[in-house]
């Protein structure tokens, strides 16, 4: 099942991966003035427009595969990034993580790689071509202002941008006071047969919130929501699309943003007490790259200082403030660690899908990004 509206939020994988946030929305901020980029150099001393230079000298090209839910995530970053840099040209290949990284790996194999830079949801996958010498070392723009929790220290791969997913609520149908903060609101009486959710089956970002779910309401709270009616549906975006246009009241599993868009009906709120999945989407370059100067720009542009310093959630630059009415990121109950660790157990998740499988049922439909 597919929910469409004409309200949807032109975003980029972000963001995040988003999740149709699973790209970038802050690529989608105004640019401020290139000198103030300039300044920035990365681990080898480049600046973006040494950068630049050395990308249009390569051919001006690049392949990015950015892990989302929605093709239309992918259309403000090329936007932005074709903007800021005249004469390159970015292919943005917006698809499911769990689809690119089998798509990286049959390119592999056939010795035919197209992909330049991947940033992905699937974090184990860095580790792993990492550990294969796959990958390209590089530290770019803004690299020691990333904790060392999101990045290798030999700079293989590095966190891009923050994502979050928590729940989200149309305003016209449900109060401020009302919304669904913790998980246990969604079984209100008021929200019988309005609520729409991701299959956990399907996304592991889903996937972890509801394992976190079961661990402290017990995995009867998955029969109790259930019993409250929920449209289950694939890709994270598609929640979020249909309660914006009021076709459902509730959702959780659903990325937005913190500071809401007054314009829109749909609101995006952190529990209060229940834990919530933060991240950071993490990008490589390989280092059989066709295009890896232009690869460089693209990762160093991702994390200058007018990018980085507009996020839509959490900042993922030390030197950047949190938006306004909000705390740093160790002050919420959340951990971009703890994802990361869930991320890297592999038979842990594969045992949980079956688990939830056979809670919700079999996922159903093909994917979000071609119905």
């Amino acid at each position: 099942m597919k929910i469409r509206t004409p309200l949807r939020l032109t975003c980029l994988a972000f963001a995040i991966a988003a999740s149709g946030f699973s790209l970038q929305a802050q690529a989608q901020q105004a640019q401020p003035p290139q000198a103030a980029a300039a300044v920035e150099r990365d681990g080898a001393g480049q600046s973006l427009d040494d950068l630049y230079q050395a990308a249009l000298k390569e051919g001006g090209q690049l392949t990015v595969y950015a892990g989302g839910d929605e093709v239309t995530q992918g259309f403000g970053i090329k936007s932005n990034f074709e903007r800021r840099f005249p004469g390159m040209k970015i292919n943005i290949v917006v698809d499911l993580s769990k689809y690119h990284d089998a798509r990286i790996e049959e390119q592999l194999l056939r010795k035919n790689l197209e992909v330049d830079v991947a940033h992905l949801q699937t974090l184990h996958d860095f580790d792993n071509w990492a550990a294969r010498g796959l990958l390209l070392p590089y530290k770019p723009i803004g690299w020691d202002q990333i904790p060392a929790a999101y990045k290798d220290p030999a700079g293989r791969f590095t966190g891009l941008f923050m994502l979050t997913f928590a729940n989200s609520y149309n305003k016209n149908y449900v109060s401020a006071e009302n919304a669904p903060r913790d998980y246990s609101d969604f079984l209100k009486p008021e929200f019988k047969d309005r609520i729409i959710i991701a299959y956990p089956n399907d996304d592991d970002a889903v996937l972890y919130m509801f394992d976190k779910i079961i661990q402290k309401y017990g995995i009867d709270f998955i029969d109790k929501l259930k019993a409250n009616g929920v449209q289950w549906v694939r890709g994270t975006q598609t929640p979020r699309d249909a309660v914006e246009a009021g076709k459902y009241a509730v959702s959780t599993g659903t990325s937005g943003s913190f500071v809401p868009v007054e314009s829109s009906a749909l609101r995006f709120v952190l529990p209060k007490n229940d834990p919530f999945l933060t991240w950071a989407q993490t990008g490589a370059i390989f280092k059989d790259a066709k295009h890896p100067n232009a690869a460089k720009l693209y990762m160093s542009w991702q994390l200058s200082l007018p990018v980085a310093s507009n996020p839509r959630q959490f900042p993922i630059r030390k030197d950047v403030a949190p938006l306004p009415g909000f705390q740093t990121i160790d002050h919420y109950n959340t951990s971009p660690e703890d994802f990361l660790a869930f991320m890297r157990d592999r038979a842990r998740v594969e045992r949980l899908k079956s688990l939830f499988e056979r809670l919700v049922g079999p996922v159903q439909g093909i994917s979000p990004l071609k119905d």
